[in-house]
């Protein structure tokens, strides 16, 4: 009988930490594809206002 209990709560155990090494490893991967998005969106929305500056000084240049 005792022998079952510490079984148990060692599979208890061993169960757990396996799902929190899960969790870990899932959040990591979640955390690096959202990093790498946002590099993405920064880099596009940095190429839009230059684009946009250019158009404007291309307006104002005409209008003087």
């Amino acid at each position: 009988m005792i022998r079952k209990i510490y079984s148990s709560r060692a599979q208890v155990s061993m169960e757990f930490s396996m799902l929190v090494v899960a969790v870990i490893v899932g959040a990591t991967i979640v955390g690096y594809y959202m990093l790498k998005s946002a590099i993405v969106v920064k880099d596009t929305n940095v190429d839009i206002i230059e684009k946009t500056s250019n158009i404007t000084m291309k307006v104002l240049k005409t209008v003087n």
